[in-house]
């Protein structure tokens, strides 16, 4: 079968983690990752949602939108599981597969609707069982069982046969396409391509979403036109169809949308925005689901080796080392279903936004992205390197791992993002060439070969080749030029405040507001046991007393540490970079600091806020200078990311 993508991705498992990313994969095994069927189990691991499961969150009518919460996390769960090696994860992983399969019915359906009166041709339990079929499919390409890929060829088919003609649905249902295409390239069965595409096209006339190749192709991006989180999946749809057809027009779509989505509504830390769960435009306090950091992530990695093109690796880190990890609790128990870049609170009732919450907690009653975010760590870390039909190795995201592949094992060392420095030992004992991905921030590059410099330019793609006979513990280093980055933040769209926010290397910076971890019992679906909570998350600071109320100079406003603003003549010589030793979990213990100045801005906040609401004006009253410590905003959970520019001509 000829395929058309320029990559390949490796087989699960091939790329482990090292590092602080094998630390953090330990964590979230003993956090949500290894745990969330048991703190879930009527949603979880039954092993799929039921209707009488979900009637008190959700219309019974819909179960299959509850189904995608079981079919995510295992998928996610057993991605963990093979990348961390681990027998127990792998024990229980297997255990789910054979319980789903068990529930296959004659005639080939496998999903939610199992009941004789329930909708099958709902919107929704199309999208569960595409969910479904993921882990199905990680499951597969893990060990090889042909019984698993044999049932989602089943299951498949059935919906190639029930769904036919106009019985096809257009918001959660096109996700079809997606196992459709997978389960294609490893059967070759044609009728699964000839579906899929009849669906590319039946989206373009019925959907009254702009989520179509064609639309798509247009020049803009519409607000509130489609949820943000759905639009991290569908904006992949069209470049898998490519990469087993070779027509243009979907690669075309893909990449034109992504470029749009990234132009108008991706923040800086690569969250992309999502108002009242909507897309938005850019703001100080416009928030983020964290579904979308997994969906993005996921749909990045699928164009990196469907183009090619190292960018795609580039939007990986921005997201995954900033935004994803900056709504995190770093003990990986409990993720923040909202988040924004300007974020003093983070409360059940901090939401700028929406009804959902901002509170900190290991699984909601719609409990998407807790599963989400399980998927998310293990999916960027499979896809952080790939290779070609002739054996070449690409790294298109970097952080410490190891590749043990066919006749090749390499073990990368480095603390990147946090350092700009990467290491790579090959033990390889013949010719092929690794492919390193220059980002788009370096402004230079080197690279040494056992020591010796080694003059390389990179590609169109952004891939610079080291090319040689390989010998074992062959050395190859590449360190990146940086220097930090003040950018004027485009809120055009949102409040045409024009903020600042500081970026060096692949990081964006934080003024790190300390964290006050409160403890609740919040309200999941099934009571929580002992050592799990929800967490209201509020500043920790000294509250003035009585006498500063009376200072004319507001000392107690000058107490608020998060009341700042930022010279918008700031420059990369105004910024000094400290490097600090490891002493700890890098998310917990930053080993990367700025410093800067600043100017107190006392009236930006008030002084007892319970949202974070974005300051009045575009350029902030200042009463004096003050040295500014920012950290890397991974690191943080409250934080002011986007500066307001100070108004120093008064």
């Amino acid at each position: 079968m000829q395929t058309y993508n320029k990559l390949n991705r490796f087989p699960l498992g091939s790329v482990r983690a090292e590092g602080f990313l094998k630390e953090q994969l330990i964590r979230g095994k003993h956090g949500m990752a290894g745990h969330l069927y048991e703190l879930e189990p009527a949603i979880i691991a039954d092993p799929l949602v039921k209707k009488q499961d979900v009637s008190t969150w959700l219309s019974e009518n819909q179960a299959g939108w509850g189904g995608e919460i079981s079919g995510n996390y295992w998928s996610g769960y057993i991605q963990h599981a093979f990348i961390l090696n681990d027998n127990d994860m792998i024990v229980r992983a297997t255990q789910w597969i054979d319980d789903m399969l068990k529930n296959q019915r004659a005639d080939g359906y496998l999903g939610t609707y199992f009941e004789e009166t329930a909708n099958v041709h709902d919107d929704f339990n199309a999208w569960s069982t595409a969910c479904v079929m993921r882990g199905l499919l990680s499951f597969y390409e893990a060990t090889g069982r042909v019984d698993v890929l044999a049932a989602v060829h089943r299951c498949l088919l059935w919906f190639c046969d029930k769904w036919a003609g106009n019985k096809k649905t257009t918001y959660g249902g096109p996700y079809l396409i997606e196992p459709m295409v997978f389960c294609y390239r490893l059967t070759g069965d044609e009728r699964l391509l000839q579906f899929a595409e009849e669906y590319a096209e039946f989206q373009c006339t019925k959907t009254i979403f702009p989520n179509s190749y064609r639309a798509f192709l247009e020049e803009e991006v519409h607000y509130t036109s489609l949820h943000t989180a759905g639009a991290g999946p569908v904006a992949r749809l069209p470049a898998l169809l490519y990469s087993v057809t070779g027509k243009e027009k979907y690669i075309r779509a893909s990449e034109r949308f992504l470029a749009l989505l990234r132009q108008k509504c991706v923040h800086l830390s690569g969250a992309p925005v999502s108002v009242s769960e909507y897309l938005g435009p850019v703001g100080m306090t416009t928030e983020s689901e964290y579904c979308s950091f997994a969906f993005f992530n996921a749909t990045y990695a699928h164009m990196s080796y469907i183009t090619g093109n190292a960018k795609y690796g580039d939007y990986m880190e921005e997201m995954f080392y900033n935004a994803a990890q900056g709504a995190r609790k770093k003990d990986e128990k409990a993720i923040a279903y909202l988040s924004a870049p300007n974020q003093i609170y983070a409360t059940n009732e901090s939401s700028t936004a929406t009804v959902m919450d901002q509170v900190y907690a290991p699984c909601v009653p719609v409990a998407c992205c807790p599963v989400n975010a399980v998927a998310l760590v293990p999916e960027f870390i499979r896809d952080m390197m790939f290779f070609d039909n002739d054996g070449n190795i690409y790294v298109s995201a970097y952080g410490p791992c190891q590749l043990q592949y066919d006749r090749i094992t390499i073990e990368e060392n480095t603390l990147y993002p946090f350092r700009n420095t990467v290491t790579f030992t090959v033990h390889a004992h013949h010719e092929f060439s690794l492919f390193l991905k220059i980002p788009q921030w370096a402004e230079g590059y080197d690279i040494t070969v056992n020591g010796e410099a080694v003059a390389t330019k990179a590609n169109e793609n952004g891939y610079a080749p080291v090319c040689r006979h390989w010998n074992e513990s062959d050395c190859v280093e590449i360190r990146f030029n940086a220097t930090p980055k003040v950018i004027p933040v485009d809120d055009s769209d949102a409040s045409k405040k024009y903020p600042l926010a500081i970026k060096y290397g692949a990081l964006l910076f934080s003024y790190h507001i300390p964290e006050m971890w409160q403890a609740y019992p919040g309200a999941p679906t099934t009571p929580l046991p002992e050592g799990w909570s929800w967490f209201n998350v509020r500043p920790h600071y000294e509250m003035p007393n009585d006498e500063d109320l009376h200072e004319r100079t507001g000392n107690r406003r000058h107490k608020i540490s998060w009341n700042i603003a930022l010279d918008e003549a700031l420059c990369a010589n105004d910024i000094e970079v400290e490097e600090l030793p490891e002493s700890g979990y890098v998310w917990e213990q930053p080993i990367l600091k700025l410093h800067t100045h600043g100017y107190k801005a006392p009236y930006m906040f008030p002084p007892y806020p319970v949202k974070t609401l974005e300051p009045a004006g575009d350029r902030q009253y200042v009463t004096h200078p003050l040295p500014l410590v920012l950290e890397p905003y991974g690191c943080t959970n409250l934080r002011i990311t986007y500066f307001p520019r100070a108004d120093l001509k008064k």
